[in-house]
């Protein structure tokens, strides 16, 4: 299968996730009966915001070169300042930020339990894109010496 292909049924496998994880988060909080906690659906709230801020701002910092698909686009550029100083993948932790947010907001704590398969999924995605930026840049490899890929400081 050829690269570019792969990495559109990865884009495809992530927003299925995606769409999962905030379609089932409403049904469990419409369908399961429990008592809702306001404290954490401000917390749900709040961490939506900041995902969505930090998706924004991560998209309007790199520009055009953004692509859903991890094969990089022929003029793209290897960004390493702003987000990227500090995680290879910030898009990833966005989402997951965001994610998270969207699961407290709904009190679905079930849900919760999507969170390490997304977030393995960005590992599995983010191990293609690597390679394929390895090729690309030869100063990749350096680059990931001094950088973690999606937690900053831990991972």
């Amino acid at each position: 299968m050829k690269d570019k292909l792969k990495g559109w049924l990865f884009v495809l496998i992530q927003f299925l996730l995606l769409a999962l994880i905030c379609i089932s988060s409403a049904a469990e909080f419409k369908y399961i009966d429990r008592p809702l906690f306001s404290a954490i659906h401000y917390i749900g709230v709040t961490l939506i915001l900041i995902g969505v801020l930090l998706i924004m701002l991560i998209y309007f910092s790199f520009g055009q070169y953004m692509s859903p698909n991890p094969v990089p686009l022929k003029n793209s550029i290897l960004k390493t300042t702003g987000f990227y100083k500090f995680i290879r993948h910030p898009m990833y932790l966005a989402v997951v930020i965001l994610m998270t947010g969207v699961i407290l907001y709904f009190q679905a704590f079930i849900n919760l339990l999507w969170l390490p398969v997304l977030f393995l999924f960005f590992i599995i995605k983010s191990s293609m894109e690597e390679k394929l930026l390895s090729k690309k840049f030869p100063e990749y490899t350096s680059y990931i010496s001094r950088t973690k890929r999606i937690i900053p400081f831990i991972y």
